[in-house]
């Protein structure tokens, strides 16, 4: 379990981050066309503009620590598309994780924000996104999971906790 101060500075800083975001520009927009298919640029699309913008954010961290590998670029464009089905804001989407992190029953719609990553997973893989993209929307940010090169994932989950 996450220790209450690390939970507490990682929704101070989600929280901030969601008001602060920006819409991407017409030049990002390009880019996340280049990267997806319209499938998957499609399930981009239907997050919010703040989520949007996080994901392009990690994409861009991730292309600085790993220039050549578009199949993580492409993951971290698509690790949070499960979000959209919550359709929750930032208070919310915290109150959601500290009930969850304290285990306090709460309702629905938060719930599935907080299993955006089976959600978003089960969407990737109907839109036949690949498999890096598919299971670190399941697992993040948990360890590397078999299979997956531990350098590709931990430069991903870095780039998602900043």
């Amino acid at each position: 379990m996450t220790s209450p101060i690390t939970l507490a500075a990682h929704l101070v800083r989600r929280f901030f981050g969601h008001l602060r975001a920006t819409p991407l520009s017409p030049g990002e927009q390009d880019l996340v066309a280049d990267a997806l298919s319209p499938e998957l640029a499609q399930l981009f699309h239907r997050q919010s503009p703040p989520d949007q913008r996080h994901a392009f954010d990690v994409a861009r961290r991730v292309r600085s620590a790993l220039p050549t590998d578009d199949a993580a670029f492409s993951a971290a464009l698509l690790h949070d598309v499960g979000k959209a089905v919550a359709a929750i804001g930032p208070i919310a989407r915290s109150l959601a994780t500290v009930f969850d992190a304290l285990r306090i029953p709460m309702p629905a719609h938060w719930r599935s924000y907080r299993n955006h990553g089976a959600i978003g997973a089960d969407a990737l893989t109907a839109a036949g996104a690949p498999t890096l993209a598919v299971v670190f929307a399941r697992h993040h940010p948990g360890p590397a999971p078999e299979g997956i090169d531990p350098d590709v994932w931990n430069a991903l989950v870095a780039a998602d906790n900043v």
